[in-house]
């Protein structure tokens, strides 16, 4: 059913929700069992379900422990027109820098990053896949990218 490239996946999107070794490994473990106990279901994207279920994990454990951020969504989002540009990809980024980065973003933004510049799901995907509207996914991408490159440029000048 998974193979071992399988599992790593699923264990760096549940990092990049939960920046926790021991809790990602348990909403993997927990998730992959659920998957099994179900065995009479057969389910056609077994990654794309248990990647589902993690989020949903996550989510529940967050809540729970009062640490999920609500975010509040502006009504305008819907009707503006937004378009992705490339200012992110261009920006050449070490080692250190991604540690940086990742402590910075919230676990909303960490997953929304990880899906699509790490597994490279398009914002159509990710908006079926979170039941996000598209217009939503492109404005907090650009909201994150431009954030991201003003910090990493900063970062980077403390540096030198």
């Amino acid at each position: 059913m998974l193979d071992k490239q399988d599992l790593n996946r699923l264990y760096r999107y549940a990092w990049s929700l939960a920046k926790d070794d021991t809790l990602a490994f348990d909403l993997v473990q927990s998730n992959i069992e659920k998957v099994l106990r179900r065995n009479t279901i057969k389910i056609d994207n077994p990654v794309n379900y248990i990647m589902s279920g993690i989020r949903n994990e996550f989510i529940d454990h967050t809540r729970r422990s009062r640490k999920f951020e609500t975010l509040s969504i502006d009504e305008s989002l819907f009707t503006q027109s937004y378009e992705v540009t490339p200012d992110l990809e261009s920006i050449l980024i070490d080692e250190q820098d991604v540690e940086w980065i990742i402590d910075r973003l919230n676990p909303l933004e960490s997953e929304l990053l990880y899906l699509w510049a790490v597994e490279e799901y398009t914002i159509d995907e990710i908006a079926a896949m979170q039941d996000t509207p598209r217009g939503t996914l492109l404005s907090r991408i650009s909201r994150l990218k431009k954030r991201l490159k003003s910090d990493v440029e900063k970062n980077q000048t403390l540096r030198r």
